[in-house]
Formats: C-alpha cells, sequence, structure tokens
C-alpha cells in the first residue's frame, strides 16, 4: 500500500474534564474514500478537527506524506491540502459563486483573486455540478449547491485530502445521490475523502475503508469488502446490537379511548408575513390527534422554522388559528401555550437549547424551574439528581451533573435537551411534543432510543409533530408526513410505505399538483 496521506499517531485530547481522544491513531491513504463512524463522544469530531488544525493534540503525532508537521490553525492544515467542510456550510453568503471560490485561494497581492483565470472557475464549477451562473449571490442557493461551493473553494486552493462532516443532513435523497457521485468522481481523480457519519446505511454505499471509533480510539479499521452491518454496529457500541426500530404502525389512541382520534393540536390555515430572510407560511393546515405522531418534511429553509415559531408563539400570525386541546391560543404568549400543554424541543440546540457556560444539571431544568422548584426556591441537590438520572435514562457520556454543559460532545448535548423535553412531558396531561430534528447528530443506539421515547409520548396519549430534514427518520416514525416547500403545503402523504424519492421530488418542489394528489389531505 502506498504511503498515508496523512496518519496520527497515540493522539490525546482533552477538554478540561472530558477526554476526547485517548491515543487514537489512523492512516489515510490517497484517493480513498474513509468513513469514520461512532458513537457520540467517541471522539470523531475531535480527531477530523486535529487532522484539519483546528485542535492542537496535547500528545501524539501527526505526519503529511510520512514527515512530522506540527499544525497551529487550520490554515497550516490548508498549506498541506487538509480541508474541512462543516456540516453547515461558511460561505459569504452576501457574495457571489465566483467570489467564494476564488476568495478562498491564498493571495500574495490584494489584487491577485479579483483577476483569478475565469475559465478556471467556470471549469471547477461546471466539474462539480454547480450550474447556476457564477453571479448568483450564495444566498440564494439550496444547502446542496452551497455545499459544492464550499468544496469548489477548497479544491481552487489544491486540498487534496477533504474531510466532510455529516455532508447529508440537510439533503434529499436525490441530493445525497449526486453528492456521493461527485465524491466517487473526486476519488477517482485522486482526492482523498474522509466522511463522518451515523448512517451505516451511507457508509456501506460509499466508503473503500471504515474505521470505527470507541471512547477516544480508533478500534478498527476494515475494507468495505469485509464490513458488516451487525459487526460494525457491535464495534460501535462494545455490545450487542439494539434492536432494530420498527416501522410506524398505524395510528394508535391510549387504552379506553374513543374510536374517533382526539386532537391535540390544529394548525388551521396558518399564514404569516414576509419579514426579512424568513420565508412566509400560506394556509398551512394539519392536524395531530392523540396517539399520533405527524412528520414534517423539507429542505432546511423552506417554512420549518417559521411553522415552530408560529405554533410556539414566536412569530406572529397574519390569518388562521393555533388550537391545543380545544382552547384558541393564537394570540396566547409562549408561556400560556407551553403552560397549555406544548413542550418544544428546539431545531438548534447550541442557539435555542442550552446556555454553554452553565452547567448540565443547571440546563436540564432550564424553563421548568416552577415545576421542579415549588415553591419556585432553588434547590441545587433536586437538580443533581435529576441529572444524575438524566444521565443514566439517556446515557448522556457526562463525568457529572456539574460539568459545563459546552465540554460536551454535539450528540449528548442533544441528549440533554431531549431529556430536559421528558422532564416536561412527564407533568403534562396529554402533552403536544413538538420535536425539531431529534436525532440530529446522534448514533444508532441513541437514535433508536429516541424513537422509542416519541412512541412513548404517542402511546401514552399524547401528540407529536416531529420536524426533520432526515426522511429515514420520518418514514420509520410517522403515519402522515406533510412536506414544506416554500411555506406551503407541496403534499401529505400516508404511510407506511412511503416512496423516498416521490418525498424527495416533494421537498424539491417537483410536480408540485400530482404530489398534492398523491397524498391525503391534512
Amino acid at each position: 500500500m502506498s504511503t498515508p496521506i496523512v496518519e496520527v499517531r497515540d493522539i490525546w485530547k482533552r477538554f478540561g474534564a472530558v477526554t476526547a481522544l485517548a491515543g487514537a491513531s489512523l492512516a489515510i491513504y490517497p484517493g480513498e474514500i474513509l468513513v469514520i463512524l461512532g458513537e457520540n463522544g467517541a471522539g470523531k469530531t475531535s480527531l477530523v478537527s486535529v487532522i484539519a488544525g483546528l485542535y492542537h493534540p496535547d500528545r501524539g503525532d501527526i505526519l503529511v506524506d510520512g514527515r512530522p508537521v506540527r499544525f497551529g490553525s487550520p490554515r497550516d492544515a490548508l498549506r498541506y491540502g487538509i480541508a474541512l467542510v462543516h456540516q453547515h456550510p461558511e460561505l459569504m453568503h452576501n457574495m457571489t459563486v465566483r467570489d467564494n471560490i476564488v476568495l478562498a485561494r491564498p493571495r500574495r497581492r490584494r489584487w491577485v483573486p479579483l483577476l483569478a483565470p475565469a475559465d478556471d472557475v467556470e471549469r471547477l464549477a461546471d466539474d462539480l455540478g454547480i450550474h447556476v451562473a457564477l453571479t448568483t449571490r450564495v444566498a440564494d442557493l439550496p444547502v446542496a449547491l452551497q455545499q459544492r461551493v464550499e468544496i469548489g473553494a477548497v479544491l481552487y486552493r489544491h486540498a487534496r485530502l477533504i474531510i466532510l462532516d455529516e455532508p447529508t443532513t440537510f439533503l434529499t435523497p436525490q441530493e445525497t445521490d449526486t453528492l456521493f457521485r461527485m465524491l466517487e468522481g473526486l476519488a477517482q481523480r485522486g482526492i482523498t475523502i474522509v466522511l463522518i457519519t451515523h448512517k451505516l446505511s451511507e457508509a456501506l454505499r460509499l466508503a473503500h475503508r471504515l474505521a470505527v471509533m470507541r471512547n477516544g480510539q480508533v478500534i478498527s479499521v476494515v475494507p468495505r469488502a469485509e464490513a458488516r452491518d451487525d459487526v460494525l454496529i457491535q464495534q460501535l457500541m462494545g455490545g450487542a446490537a439494539p434492536e432494530a426500530v420498527p416501522a410506524a404502525p398505524a395510528a394508535s389512541l391510549p387504552d379506553g379511548a374513543r374510536a374517533e382520534p382526539v386532537t391535540v393540536l390544529q394548525v388551521d390555515e396558518v399564514t404569516t408575513r414576509q419579514e426579512g430572510s424568513a420565508v412566509a407560511l400560506s394556509r398551512l393546515q394539519f392536524t395531530v390527534a392523540a396517539g399520533e405522531i405527524v412528520g414534517v418534511a423539507g429542505v432546511a429553509g423552506n417554512g420549518q422554522t417559521e411553522l415552530i415559531e408560529a405554533v410556539v408563539g414566536m412569530r406572529p400570525i397574519e390569518r388562521g388559528r393555533v388550537v391545543v386541546h380545544g382552547r384558541d391560543v393564537t394570540r396566547a404568549s409562549p408561556a400560556e401555550r407551553l403552560r397549555a400543554g406544548l413542550v418544544l424541543v428546539p431545531q438548534d440546540r447550541l442557539r435555542d437549547g442550552i446556555v454553554p457556560a452553565l452547567r448540565l444539571w443547571e440546563n436540564l431544568v432550564l424553563g421548568l424551574h416552577r415545576d421542579v422548584f415549588a415553591p419556585w426556591r432553588l434547590r441545587p441537590q433536586v437538580g443533581r439528581q435529576l441529572a444524575r438520572d438524566a444521565i443514566r435514562e439517556f446515557a448522556i457520556r457526562a463525568p457529572h451533573p456539574d460539568v459545563p454543559v459546552s465540554y460536551l460532545s454535539g450528540g449528548n448535548i442533544q441528549k440533554v435537551v431531549l431529556a430536559r423535553s421528558a422532564l416536561a412531558v412527564r407533568r403534562r396531561q396529554r402533552p403536544v411534543l413538538i420535536a425539531a430534528n431529534p436525532a440530529r447528530g446522534l448514533d444508532v443506539r441513541a437514535t433508536a432510543q429516541v424513537h422509542a421515547y416519541l412512541r412513548s409520548v404517542a402511546q401514552q396519549g399524547g401528540g407529536v409533530l416531529v420536524l426533520s430534514e432526515d426522511l429515514d427518520e420520518l418514514m420509520a416514525l410517522c403515519t402522515r408526513i406533510l412536506v414544506l416547500y416554500r411555506g406551503s403545503t407541496a403534499g401529505v402523504f400516508t404511510g407506511p410505505p412511503y416512496d423516498r424519492y416521490q418525498l424527495g421530488a416533494a421537498m424539491l418542489g417537483q410536480h408540485a399538483a400530482s404530489v398534492r394528489q398523491a397524498g391525503t389531505e391534512a
């Protein structure tokens, strides 16, 4: 085998009380597609961040082309052709496609990027399937094209090893297929691809080799031809594979309920104004019944955020109404809606779900002070015990309840947010749980636990509204899926089974009329 393009040996990295990497070693070879798998907190993101120069290891060696190097920043890694493409594209959104690609080029004089050969940029954009005018603002592009622009920017800077962190999170099935064909084409041209994903199906479909991480170490590396999903799951978890998550059954009601479903949430012809970059909602209408899980699908930026904000009271409704348990809460405050039975798992855990500087137990009880600390007297020992229970129930990787939540991995932060929602759900009768991307960034085991939690809410008489860009998640959970496109309903589908490509077509706004006919009315 050829000399590795990058090799890391015995890498250690700590963040406060948390050990992220504990002697990780890995070799990456030219022209291969290497997929890194691991549970939340296994060290995947930390390892690639060391390789890309974002973190400096406490101990260990990094070799490029067989020679030891020391990265002080991502710029140092880029000089060796190593680039990290983040899950959320990091581009200048108010600038054009061409300028975003060209500005990534190292420059010796201020005018060099402006005089870059137009043919070079056009050729690169065409190779990557960026079939839009290079004068188009990046802000006007869908996420899939923004992702390709960022890949184009690092290729223009002569990257030869590209690391992608969960690149399919916001993509439709069609867009995922296109991305994978592009990555395979780059590998055939000698570009090395390292990809982090929690989806075994994607890993087995794309990878030349698969590396499994656990507890901050790389415990196995296997060629795709020798990889088996059951063995990989056991390696990921250090034990037996979890039971498969079954497809959602037909909508069921709690024991003793009437045959006619009880509506717990009604969104009736809801319309909102166009404000800034927000998408205007147009006559959205659907219901959620007790015992039912309803899904909302759509490419990011097509009204999901606005829908959540309208339902929980953070966005004014111009026309229509929101009804919770038969009560019109259209003009009620967010606090009043929460008391009426709404429980929210926000879609952005870092921006809306936590206060990074606070401890784990303090984040767990955010917004629940009146419930947990009646009569409004803060008792830290109660919060710490709740946190210990949550750490055990949701398998949160944290050394103790007092650890600052910012020290946790993204997946474990998501578990804290989910645990807080569970506390709220248990304090309400027939709650309406609104879960936005509840399993984003979670591993196989944690995803199965989250799905079981959402089903338990429905089985105990609550209603669940799941908004997710992950079609596999929605198809596994939901008895109905509403597709949003530019703030309107592009289709409503009843299942299972579902046709993932028909759902994807609706998400892209294709054949909207026929899609609506294929679905049922909300």
